[in-house]
């Protein structure tokens, strides 16, 4: 009997070691993402070309992806997108890993400009993907008619646009804009000028219609709100559906973000991410991005394959002088929560 239960728990333990080796060396790669940032025909191409199955899960603002990863999300996922500016706090918390430059051939793509930043100088722990500007997008006709003129983020408040408008779900970047419109630092640390944003905020709350980082474009597009406080990329699917729809930029700069891949800290597909990585700089592949989600492209490569509906659309093809007067959204330290709570606030008050 005993060396019956031993054969047992012999075997229990081989087909334990098995099921754990089959479930590391399996040919995919998880991945935690912005919604509607990389189209599903590139993960196709990719697991087409490498035989390695891309896995997807999303969010929709930075403070979400760090919540899930605080809370154990570190291990569900190995290759994450995150803006610049929170690279420092997940660099101080260990849940990210160095990444093999070695197995990024197409690094050599990456404008330098975006390249050896200050929150990762060697590029050690994260490679680029894209940058993308929040805009404000305006519904020619529809302002027409409020005799709404945006020449200022403080147009913004005018009455006449009363449930008119949509805005992105994120606390930085509508919070940087209501410091902007004060003449405040808009990746300023102090608890007092940052809560004194929001007077401001709660004025311009009557005039939002919704908040939504995940697909602003649909209200743009439809007709259904004359502004959009929105990504960039969102306004140039905006003005593809609907040729009303135009950027404006006011005398305040506008907020700029980096988005970055970094590896997580317990990824168990490392050398999947980096492969995955690497193929979305190779420039046939990121005109594919591109060409369904026209972000500012920093990939110079690609370029020359961008078509002209790209280099027209005034979202997509962002001015170039407003690129470099663009206010380079940065790392706010433990001042992060308050701007979250003036943004919770305004939501709920």
């Amino acid at each position: 009997m005993r060396k019956k239960i031993a054969a047992v728990m012999v075997i229990v333990l081989c087909m334990g070691m098995l099921s754990a080796c089959a479930k590391k060396s399996e040919d995919v790669v998880y991945i935690y993402n912005w919604t509607e940032y990389i189209p599903q025909e590139v993960y196709d191409l990719f697991e087409e070309e490498t035989g390695i199955r891309v896995v997807e899960s999303t969010f929709s603002s930075n403070e979400e992806m760090l919540a899930k990863l605080q809370a154990g999300g570190n291990s569900q996922y190995d290759l994450v997108i995150a803006s610049n500016y929170v690279i420092n706090a997940m660099l101080n918390e260990k849940m990210i890993q160095k990444i093999d430059k070695a197995n990024i051939k197409n690094i050599s793509n990456i404008n330098p400009s975006v390249m050896g930043m200050e929150f990762d100088p060697n590029n050690d722990y994260s490679i680029p993907y894209m940058s993308t500007m929040t805009v404000i997008a305006v519904n020619r006709e529809k302002c027409e008619e409020l005799g709404v003129t945006i020449n200022s983020f403080n147009d913004l408040l005018n009455p006449a646009l009363e449930n008119n408008m949509v805005v992105v779900d994120d606390c930085r970047e509508v919070v940087g804009v209501a410091l902007k419109a004060q003449g405040q630092d808009a990746n300023t640390t102090d608890q007092t000028v940052i809560e004194g944003a929001l007077p401001w905020l709660l004025e311009l709350k009557g005039n939002i219609k919704a908040y939504d980082s995940d697909s602003p474009k649909t209200l743009l597009a439809s007709n259904e709100v004359a502004v959009g406080l929105v990504y960039n990329i969102d306004a140039g699917q905006a003005i593809e559906q609907n040729d009303q729809i135009d950027v404006i930029y006011t005398e305040e700069p506008c907020e700029l973000s980096v988005d970055n891949f970094v590896v997580t800290a317990n990824a168990e597909n490392k050398e999947n991410a980096e492969r995955f990585i690497d193929f979305v700089h190779r420039p046939d592949v990121y005109k594919m991005i591109l060409d369904e989600f026209p972000g500012v492209c920093i990939n110079d490569a690609a370029l020359d394959l961008l078509d002209d509906s790209y280099f027209d659309n005034a979202g997509s093809n962002v001015d170039g002088s407003e690129l470099d007067r663009a206010h380079l959204i940065g790392d706010v330290g433990d001042a992060a929560e308050y701007y979250d709570d003036v943004f919770t606030k305004m939501k709920t008050n």
